[in-house]
C-alpha cells in the first residue's frame, strides 16, 4: 500500500508542474472519437465491447462477479483482457476532484470499483485484479511517461503505472489510464474519451511514450536506454493510426540555424498539417510549408528569430471527416533568425495537388511600388484565381487579374495605397466539378506608393479561364467614354470574338493567334464575347466599365 501511495503522489507532483504522468492533458485539437482504432479489425472486438459496455449493475458490486460477467462470452484470453480493459476505460474516471483538491482516495481495487475514480496506479491495479479473477497472468509496471507539455527534464522520477498481460504465451502492453480519456485543465475536469491505441500496443510504438523502470518490460530486443527514450521524438496515437513513420529526424530535439526540413514516410491516404509554436503562441502559417511526395511528406519550417520552437504536426486520413489529430512534436532550438525578405514561400497542399510550381517570386515577401506580376508554372489541367487582402479584409476582386500563357499563370495585382497587403492564390483542377478553388499560396506585399485614380482590371468570366484566354489590351477596368480603345487578346479555339456595348457589336479581326480591333467607347458596360466551334452561342469572356 505504501508503494502505491508513493507512486500516486509522484504522479500528482509531476502533474502539478505541467507534466501529466498519470494522465494525458487535452491538446488544442479535437480528441479521438469514441470508436475502435486499435491495431486489430473492428469486428474482432465489436461483440465483446458491446457486452462489456452493457454490464448490469448487480454484477458490478464485486470484483469476482464483474470478472465472471465480462469474460463469459470471451473465446480466448485476448477477448478476456479486452472486455476488462473496455469496461474499466468506460466506467472508471480519473480522480480530477481529488487532484485539484489535494485529497487522495484509497487506491485498492475494491475502493476503485466502488468509487469509480482512480489515478494511474488504481487503473493498473484494477486491471491486474480483474485479470487474475479471469485467470489471466497480469503484472503492474511502473516507469516514466511522456504526455502533453512533455519535457525530457520532467522524466527524472517515476511518474506512471500500466500493465502487461500474457496472451498465448506472449507478454503484451496496455495502459487503461490513457485509454480512458484526458484531463481538460481549462474546465478542471476529466473527459472520458476512449483511446484504443493503448490496448495491446506494439512494444515498438509503446516505447515512444512509456519507459518501464525494469527494462525487461520494454519487450524489445535489444532494449533501449533511458537516455535514448528521452531523446526520441514525441509521437501521439494518431501518428501510428494513420500509418506514418519517422524518416529524417528520430530525435525530439533538433538544433537548427534558421530553417529546417523534416521528412516522414506516409501512405497515399495520409494528410498532414503543421503548426509552429514559440511558447504558447502560434506563429503565422507562412513559417511552415508541407509538400507531399511519393511515399512521404516534406515539412519545412523557418524561424524568425533565435530561440526554442515546437513544430507540431497533425494528421488524418484524406477521406476522414472532421478535424486533424495531433501526431507529433519536434522541439527546435534555432541559433539564428531568418530575415523576412528571404523566407521562402510556403505553399498549401492544393498548390502541389494541382501540379503548380513557383515561378517568378520564390520568397514570401514582395516589395512593390504600385503593382506586381507573379508567375506560377502550371500544367494544362490547373485553374487559378487570386484575392487581395489588407488588414484582414478582402479587397475588391478587380484589383487582381489572372490569366494563362505558355505553361504558366500570370497573377497581376494593383494597390490603391501604400502599406502591407496579402496576395492569396487559389487553385483547382479543370475536372473538379465542385467549382471550389482551394487556398494554394500566400504572398506578403509591401507597397511603397500605391496607384491613385480609378484602378483595377476587367472582370473575367469562367469561360476566359477555361479556354486559356490571354488579354493584351486594354488591361484597365475603366474605359473613358469617347475614346478609341485597341482590343487585343488570344482565345484558343474561338471562331469569332466581339466587343459589345449596349446593342452594338464590334467584331474583332482574327490575325494569326490573336483577335484585334479598335472600338469606340460609349457609356455603359463593355463586354467581350466569343463563339467557339462546339456551339452556336456566344459566351462571355471579359467585362469593362465605361465612364
Amino acid at each position: 500500500m505504501t508503494n502505491r501511495i508513493t507512486l500516486w503522489l509522484t504522479c500528482l507532483a509531476l502533474f502539478s508542474v505541467g507534466f501529466p504522468g498519470c494522465l494525458q492533458k487535452g491538446a488544442n485539437v479535437a480528441p479521438e472519437p469514441l470508436e475502435e482504432r486499435g491495431a486489430s479489425p473492428r469486428s474482432e472486438f465489436e461483440l465483446i465491447d458491446r457486452h462489456a459496455l452493457n454490464a448490469p449493475k448487480p454484477v458490478e458490486q464485486s470484483l469476482e462477479s464483474l470478472a465472471a460477467y465480462l469474460i463469459a462470452p470471451a473465446k480466448n484470453d485476448r477477448q478476456k483482457v479486452r472486455a476488462i480493459y473496455r469496461w474499466i476505460t468506460h466506467n472508471i474516471g480519473y480522480d480530477d476532484k481529488g487532484y485539484f483538491a489535494g485529497k487522495y482516495r484509497d487506491l485498492n481495487s475494491l475502493s476503485v470499483l466502488a468509487q469509480r475514480r482512480a489515478v494511474c496506479d488504481g487503473y493498473a491495479g484494477l486491471i491486474k485484479t480483474l485479470g487474475q479473477h479471469a485467470g489471466l497472468e497480469v503484472v503492474n509496471i511502473s516507469g516514466y511517461s511522456k504526455g502533453y507539455s512533455y519535457s525530457v527534464h520532467q522524466t527524472d522520477a517515476i511518474n506512471h503505472a500500466w500493465n502487461a498481460v500474457k496472451i498465448d504465451g506472449q507478454w503484451q502492453l496496455l495502459d487503461a489510464t490513457w485509454g480512458a480519456g484526458y484531463l481538460d485543465e481549462k474546465n478542471k475536469r476529466f473527459v472520458h474519451r476512449f483511446q484504443a491505441h493503448y490496448f495491446l500496443t506494439p512494444p515498438e510504438q509503446f516505447i515512444y511514450d512509456h519507459f518501464p523502470k525494469d527494462s525487461k518490460w520494454q519487450l524489445l530486443q535489444p532494449s533501449i536506454s533511458k537516455a535514448d527514450y528521452d531523446k526520441r521524438v514525441y509521437l501521439r496515437p494518431a501518428f501510428f493510426r494513420v500509418g506514418l513513420a519517422i524518416d529524417s529526424h528520430p530525435q525530439g530535439m533538433i538544433k537548427a540555424r534558421n530553417k529546417i526540413v523534416v521528412t516522414l514516410r506516409a501512405p497515399q491516404e495520409a494528410a498532414i498539417t503543421a503548426q509552429l509554436l514559440q511558447g504558447r503562441y502560434e506563429l503565422d502559417k507562412s513559417h511552415t510549408a508541407i509538400q507531399k511526395k511519393p511515399g512521404q511528406y516534406e515539412i519545412s519550417a523557418t524561424f524568425p528569430r533565435p530561440g526554442e520552437y515546437v513544430l507540431r504536426l497533425f494528421t488524418k486520413r484524406q477521406d476522414e471527416p472532421g478535424a486533424f489529430h495531433w501526431a507529433l512534436d519536434y522541439r527546435i532550438r534555432a541559433s539564428q533568425g531568418m530575415q523576412a525578405d528571404v523566407i521562402p514561400v510556403s505553399p498549401d497542399q492544393a498548390f502541389f495537388d494541382t501540379g503548380l510550381k513557383v515561378g517568378s517570386h520564390p520568397h514570401r515577401l514582395i516589395d512593390a511600388k504600385k503593382q506586381v506580376v507573379v508567375t506560377i508554372l502550371a500544367p494544362d489541367e490547373a485553374l487559378m484565381s487570386a484575392i487581395l487582402y489588407k488588414d484582414n479584409k478582402r479587397l475588391d476582386k478587380s484589383l487582381t487579374f489572372v490569366q494563362r500563357k505558355a505553361g504558366q499563370y500570370e497573377i497581376l495585382a494593383v494597390f490603391p495605397r501604400p502599406g502591407e497587403y496579402l496576395l492569396r492564390l487559389f487553385a483547382k483542377r479543370k475536372d473538379d466539378t465542385t467549382n471550389v478553388y482551394k487556398q494554394a499560396l500566400d504572398y506578403q506585399v509591401k507597397v511603397s506608393r500605391g496607384m491613385s485614380g480609378k484602378i483595377g482590371f476587367p472582370k473575367t468570366f469562367a469561360l476566359f479561364k477555361k479556354k486559356g484566354g490571354y488579354l493584351y489590351t486594354p488591361m484597365q477596368r475603366h474605359l473613358e467614354v469617347g475614346t478609341m480603345q485597341t482590343f487585343k487578346l488570344a482565345v484558343p479555339g474561338a471562331q469569332q470574338v466581339a466587343v459589345v456595348i449596349g446593342r452594338k457589336w464590334s467584331h474583332l479581326e482574327k490575325q494569326g493567334a490573336y483577335f484585334v480591333g479598335n472600338v469606340a467607347i460609349d457609356m455603359g458596360k463593355v463586354s467581350v464575347y466569343a463563339k467557339f466551334s462546339d456551339g452556336n452561342r456566344y459566351g462571355g469572356l471579359l467585362q469593362y466599365v465605361a465612364d
